[in-house]
């Protein structure tokens, strides 16, 4: 692999690490609506993982998609987006399994941080998104965050060889009574770099095995799309329906 960029842990837990929610919030008006398309980069680390870890990590009546035996896929997604519908802003994405529930199947966010107002207001707007404030640090394959119930870095190489690859998946999350599912899709230049990750967290992330050295993908000159969302229960969200999408007969 690649040259390494190392940080410090200590940096972690810095005090100088400011609220990035702790100014005056943004407008809650004029949101832009989705699909949202977003340019930046991201790591992206998959595990997989015993069936009966992530149960404890999911809502108890969503059905655990498995890969293998016994087992489902886990994620743990990190990117800094320099451009997007509400400007720069960067976001942890925590995936404990794949589910299926009321007809789709997607991994399931059961966490999701953000160090930019507009894209948390917009993430639960939208989305159902149950996005929640960090302070967020991306510099050049080293990512520091300090955020509710988490503390991680990650210290990621360069990989030496990237080729461009389209990729595409799917989603669920959900906030109070509101609940999505929505695809995603894009391209981006991808390479596996070796990552190592520090984490102290009460969200799951240690419980499965999301720490020490691991292999990560490395996605860089990333163009990807977060399409409308499909409602899978209704809520005081303000979601617009799709009225191309016809209706999905196999919901529950």
């Amino acid at each position: 692999m690649g040259s390494q960029v190392w940080c410090s842990m200590s940096d972690l837990s810095a005090e100088s690490l400011a609220d990035p929610f702790a100014a005056t919030p943004g407008d809650e008006s004029h949101l832009p609506p989705a699909p949202w398309t977003l340019h930046g980069e991201a790591l992206i680390g998959f595990k997989l993982v015993p069936e009966d870890l992530a149960r404890r990590l999911i809502p108890p009546d969503a059905r655990i998609f498995r890969v293998w035996p016994g087992r489902t896929v886990a994620m743990l997604y990190l990117s800094e987006y320099r451009q997007s519908p509400v400007g720069e802003y960067r976001e942890l994405i925590f995936a404990p399994a794949l589910v299926r529930r009321k007809g789709r199947i997607g991994f399931w966010i059961a966490h999701i941080l953000v160090d930019k107002h507009r894209s948390l207001l917009a993430g639960r707007a939208i989305w159902s998104l149950p996005k929640q404030a960090a302070s967020i640090q991306w510099n050049d394959g080293c990512v520091r965050l300090s955020g509710p119930q988490v503390k991680l870095q990650v210290v990621a190489t360069r990989p030496r060889a990237m080729v461009r690859l389209p990729f595409a998946g799917a989603a669920m999350s959900m906030l109070g009574p509101a609940e999505s599912w929505f695809p995603v899709r894009g391209a981006a230049g991808i390479g596996l770099a070796r990552a190592r990750v520090e984490v102290a967290d009460e969200i799951g992330l240690s419980a499965l095995g999301f720490g020490g050295v691991s292999t990560f993908i490395f996605c860089r000159h990333m163009r990807v799309t977060i399409q409308r969302p499909t409602m899978l229960s209704s809520g005081a969200s303000n979601h617009e329906p799709d009225p191309h999408r016809p209706p999905d007969c196999s919901r529950s």
